[in-house]
């Protein structure tokens, strides 16, 4: 399945949670994993997403650090 994380596409695998597309999104960006817990994850809309949430096709996720 494909979705977007801040306009760049990611692959994954069926039932993958929200963690791991973030997951694979920082490891092309070449980002230590420990931004993980620092981030602010929204939808298109600005609706917060949890990291435990389905993934699914097409979502398209915003990142930005905490203030």
């Amino acid at each position: 399945m494909k979705l977007k994380v801040n306009r760049t596409t990611i692959e994954l695998f069926e039932g993958a949670e929200i963690r791991h597309a973030l997951i694979s999104y920082l490891t092309r960006r070449r980002m230590s994993l420990k931004f993980l817990e620092q981030l602010e994850v929204t939808d298109v809309w600005g609706h917060e997403i949890d990291l435990d949430a389905p993934a699914s096709a097409f979502t398209q996720i915003r990142l930005k650090f905490k203030d």
